[in-house]
């Protein structure tokens, strides 16, 4: 089973994401998620311990964040035990 949460856009509409991998770095909690039926569209939230999320606007963030799904997309299924 999927951990999944849903995600309200501009318009207002709940859309259900799919959570790829959660991380920590410097002292905050990221998640990785992506809509059902597109994993190629990946997207990045802060997260505070009431599971609010936040927009990373810091473009050095959104580098070291995409850094963390670069190293994620790199491994090789065969290398996950």
């Amino acid at each position: 089973m999927e951990n999944r949460i849903y995600i309200t856009n501009e318009d207002g509409k709940e859309i259900e994401m799919n959570i790829l991998f959660t991380f920590d770095m410097e002292d905050k909690n990221y998640v990785v998620v992506y809509e059902n039926g597109n994993e190629d569209d990946l997207y990045a939230f802060e997260y505070d311990s009431k599971g609010n999320l936040t927009a990373i606007e810091d473009e050095k963030t959104l580098e070291k964040v995409q850094e963390v799904i670069d190293a994620f997309d790199g491994i090789d299924d065969e290398e996950i035990n």
